[in-house]
């Protein structure tokens, strides 16, 4: 886990709600937060996304993790993702 990235950052192949939210963090929020996010796409480690699962108690994806405080945000829109990045990276 690289503990400089503040976001983890829970993705699926072929969702397309991940997509919706890179899109998000990539155009609509011009890739200002992209250095603080940790990318995780599930199938690179199942294990690990078991662990996740359990841990923080999500059910879909994208999910972004919030490593100081474990907040957690399950969502693909502009406003919650704007308002979750703002919270967990303080800027």
């Amino acid at each position: 886990m690289t503990d400089d990235k503040k976001v983890l950052m829970i993705t699926k192949i072929g969702c397309p709600y991940c997509e919706r939210a890179k899109v998000v963090l990539n155009e609509a929020l011009g890739g200002k937060y992209n250095d603080q996010i940790e990318l995780f796409v599930r199938e690179s480690d199942e294990q690990r996304f078991a662990e996740l699962k359990e841990k923080y108690r999500f059910l879909t994806v994208p999910t972004f993790i919030d490593k100081k405080t474990g907040a957690v945000l399950s969502d693909s829109q502009k406003e919650t993702i704007t308002e979750f990045m703002k919270e967990a990276t303080g800027f």
